[in-house]
């Protein structure tokens, strides 16, 4: 167990330190940028009821995970350490241990299911997998809860006999602590109960439930009735949304997370996985929880990739589990075991160079060194995301900044009007600052902006990172932007007053 920690902890060591930036916009936004704004006196988002107006209503966001964040923020600059980036390093440092939990745990669960051999290697995939030390180190609520769900499936399969009151508490209460930090994950809760049921065990099933409620009433009943002055507000909002939402963002078909699958694995090997998930349904109390999740979301239509990868790891150590098993006792196999040693060279071959790519990537790079050319700067009245070429303007992370008060401005279309725009801000926020999203038809740009806000001055220029090209050249849809940081050189005069004189 110690060899297979030490194994997995480099990787993720390494991606703490070099794997900057952020994955998706969520991983960010929602965690990072609010937290952090919370400690400098702002509201980045407005999820607080005193900073909405009259009529606050909740935002169906769990406060959990990103209240960790705001206390851990608190302490850092307690004691000295106020540098965006360095803090971040910390942020990353801690997600890396905590992520260990899943590898020992997985390696603990495959032991109990199989042998040294099987649990060893299932271990050494955990600790190793292209994708985890990467996602490990992110701020994705549907990667921080896995190990409070491996804890609690661990309660669920430790005894062999099958788990006792006690322990069929604490795997609710642990599954319970996953909940409130991804809320979805309710639907995998509902599973050892459901198993619970089918085995008539009505005393675990009951002791179980109310293990999962004590962390929801104590934590996230307790932060919402300090907030909103009732319980559960924020889920609730949470499942009304969705209702309401069923397909605004994505509307993918049934079978797309069996793909994804089929895929994250990197075939042929993930074929064994699939089948040896499929192949049996014990342990049921493990068995039936993975299903469920992936069936419901799999129902339902807005399916973005990382929604399921809380379930990943479990999936994997079931199905790696079964599938060794298996072929093992197939004569068969047995016959034929230089196939199977082609097979799992190919495979840690791809996965060796994709994980050495993604644990020294710096995802988003220009658009956080962009930000973080802005720190420490006086006179950031606001920015103009001009991106009037692909239309997209993206947010910008202003936390590496630590411009909260600068207003933002997204410039999409090159045919409206932006000095009237720029007319209607007070002196005090009106943009002084342009990020060029992006270098084509550059100067046409660059043009417009000086007609509409006076001469510029190039001040930084934003590189993306490798990872960012290496996924542009696959598929140009993704963006590979360079962001040029220009400042209006002189103060403000509306195009439009001037001609009036």
């Amino acid at each position: 167990m110690l060899v297979l920690t030490l194994i997995a902890v480099i990787p993720r060591l390494v991606a703490a330190f070099f794997s900057q930036g952020y994955f998706a916009h969520d991983d960010h936004f929602l965690v990072i940028e609010a937290a952090g704004s919370w400690v400098d006196g702002f509201d980045y988002n407005a999820w607080l009821p005193w900073n909405q107006g009259p009529d606050p209503r909740p935002t169906g966001h769990s406060f959990f995970y990103v209240g960790l964040h705001y206390l851990l923020f608190v302490g850092l600059k307690a004691i000295g350490i106020a540098d965006p980036k360095a803090m971040m390093i910390v942020v990353r440092l801690l997600h890396a241990l905590w992520s260990l939990v899943v590898v020992r745990v997985g390696y603990r669960i495959a032991l109990r299911l199989s042998n040294e051999d099987i649990a060893w290697r299932t271990g050494l995939f955990l600790a190793l997998f292209y994708f985890m030390p990467f996602l490990s180190v992110r701020n994705l609520v549907e990667v921080a809860c896995i190990p409070f769900l491996m804890l609690g499936c661990w309660q669920l399969v430790r005894d062999p006999d099958g788990p006792a009151a006690r322990a069929a508490l604490f795997a609710g209460i642990w599954i319970g602590l996953a909940i409130n930090v991804r809320f979805q994950t309710l639907f995998f809760a509902a599973g050892p109960g459901l198993a619970f049921l089918l085995q008539r065990k009505w005393a675990n099933a009951v002791v179980y439930g109310i293990g999962v409620g004590v962390p929801l009433v104590v934590l996230q009943s307790g932060m919402d009735l300090f907030l909103w002055g009732r319980p559960f507000a924020e889920i609730t909002e949470y499942v009304l949304y969705n209702m309401a939402n069923t397909t605004t963002y994505f509307d993918q078909p049934w079978y797309n997370y069996l793909l994804l699958l089929l895929g994250i694995f990197i075939p042929f090997f993930s074929v064994a996985v699939f089948f040896g998930f499929f192949r049996r349904t014990s342990p049921l109390l493990v068995w039936l929880p993975v299903l469920l999740f992936l069936a419901i979301h799999s129902y339902f239509p807005n399916k973005q990739e990382r929604f399921l990868l809380p379930i990943v790891p479990l999936f994997f150590v079931l199905g790696h589990v079964s599938w060794e098993q298996w072929r093992l006792g197939r004569v068969w196999w047995q016959n034929r075991k230089g196939l199977w040693r082609g097979v799992l060279v190919f495979t840690w071959t791809i996965n060796t160079a994709a994980l050495l790519l993604l644990i020294f990537s710096y995802s988003k790079r220009s658009r956080v060194e962009a930000m973080a050319a802005l720190k420490g700067r006086s006179g950031v009245q606001g920015i103009i995301i001009e991106d009037t070429y692909e239309q997209t303007a993206p947010m910008p992370p202003l936390f590496y900044g630590r411009q909260w008060s600068a207003s933002i401005e997204p410039w999409t279309d090159p045919t409206a009007d932006l000095a009237a725009r720029l007319t209607a801000f007070p002196d005090s926020t009106r943009p002084n600052y342009v990020f060029f999203i992006g270098e084509e038809e550059i100067q046409q740009r660059i043009g417009r902006v000086t007609n509409a806000m006076g001469p510029l001055q190039e001040v930084y220029r934003a590189e993306p990172g490798a990872l960012d090209r290496l996924v542009h050249w696959l598929n140009p849809v993704n963006r590979n932007e360079v962001i040029i940081v220009a400042h209006g050189v002189k103060p403000f005069v509306s195009v439009r007053s001037s001609a009036a004189k």
